[in-house]
């Protein structure tokens, strides 16, 4: 499974590319685990690419396990990147303090 890696000091935010292998036009941001690159995202990613979806796995930093002050406008940056691959439609995906976060975006 292909992964391209952003850091917030180079790219504006921490997150994990994963991109699917047919050319789909349907991107999800996934909040999963405790790093952009964990099991818990890297396993979610590898489903959503099975089903033909690409996948930005984010999270505050690498490492960084609290969820307070994230500013949205990582999410703005991951999304114009998404964009340039090809995406059309967007989904978010979180789970415990991550799926407030998720309403968040979605609403945003």
């Amino acid at each position: 499974m292909k992964k391209q890696v952003f850091r917030i000091g180079s790219d504006g935010y921490n997150g994990a590319w994963y991109p699917a292998p047919s050319g789909s036009k349907i991107g999800v941001i996934v909040m999963l685990g405790d790093s952009a690159e964990d099991f818990m995202a890297s396993s979610g990613a590898k489903w959503l690419n099975r089903q033909g979806i690409h996948v930005m796995a984010m999270s505050p930093d690498k490492k960084d396990y609290g969820h307070h002050s994230y500013p949205l406008e990582r999410f703005g940056k991951a999304l114009a990147f998404m964009r340039e691959q090809g995406c059309e439609k967007f989904g978010v995906i979180g789970a415990s303090t991550t799926g407030m976060m998720a309403l968040d975006v979605a609403l945003g």
